[in-house]
């Protein structure tokens, strides 16, 4: 079941920002992810029309932070005192096994969020279930561009991993989901609950359109020792 959506007043996000910093208009959205085994966590996102964030909660120090117009991603670890640095990459990889897709569609109604109407969708390549999707049609589009320019840079970059990752590991569920269609569980509108391949859940409890991103949401520790991922890869 879908679970009924609180939003909040957009004035208590407001009130949180200080006036005295300026801020950027944007949607901030709100999540549970659950992995087996694990008690669930708490996750953020915040969208503006330059960047991305993604954190654990209000002013946490660990934020991955995803620069959209030119496509690097800021991988941000305060106990290191480092900036982990992923250029994007073209994808130019071949799948290793052939690859067939399908998409399933409940005809069940489900609860809409807002005005938006919610379908039921799995995601399916070659016979196996690679998602199981709760989608929102035309729910926070802006959004959903911001997490498909995410999800096709991470793509370029494990693309590359692809030569030194084991057969065995490359399963037709994480070579779709994460290489070669990383972005087909956004093409229904926005995700409001997904569970992939290994189980692992999130599921959107909150969002607000009209929140104000301060300036230090956006900014990279300027202290912070940066690192580019080809330079861990070959120590």
């Amino acid at each position: 079941m879908i679970r009924r959506f609180f939003l909040l007043a957009p004035l208590m996000w407001l009130a949180l920002v200080s006036c005295s910093e300026p801020t950027t208009p944007a949607a901030v959205l709100y999540f549970i992810e659950h992995e087996p085994g694990a008690e669930p966590y708490r996750t953020r996102m915040v969208v503006t029309a330059g960047f991305l964030r993604m954190d654990g909660g209000i002013d946490s120090e660990d934020f991955l932070l995803f620069d959209r117009a030119d496509g690097t991603l800021y991988s941000v670890s305060s106990a290191d005192r480092q900036i982990l640095v992923f250029r994007p990459r073209p994808m130019d990889a071949k799948s290793p096994v052939n690859l067939a897709h399908k998409v399933v569609r409940d005809s069940a109604a489900f609860p809409a969020v807002g005005t938006h109407p919610v379908s039921h969708y799995e995601l399916l390549t070659n016979g196996k279930r690679c998602y199981d999707l709760y989608a929102a049609a035309g729910l926070m589009p802006e959004a959903v561009v911001a997490m498909r320019q995410y999800r096709e840079v991470l793509a370029g970059q494990q693309a590359k991993t692809l030569p030194m990752t084991p057969r065995e590991m490359q399963t037709a569920c994480d070579l779709a989901n994460n290489v070669f269609l990383p972005a087909r569980h956004l093409e229904h509108g926005f995700p409001v609950r997904l569970v992939d391949m290994a189980g692992k859940t999130i599921e959107l409890v909150d969002y607000n359109t009209e929140f104000r991103a301060t300036a230090a949401m956006l900014r990279l520790p300027g202290e912070y020792k940066r690192l580019m991922i080809e330079e861990l890869r070959t120590k």
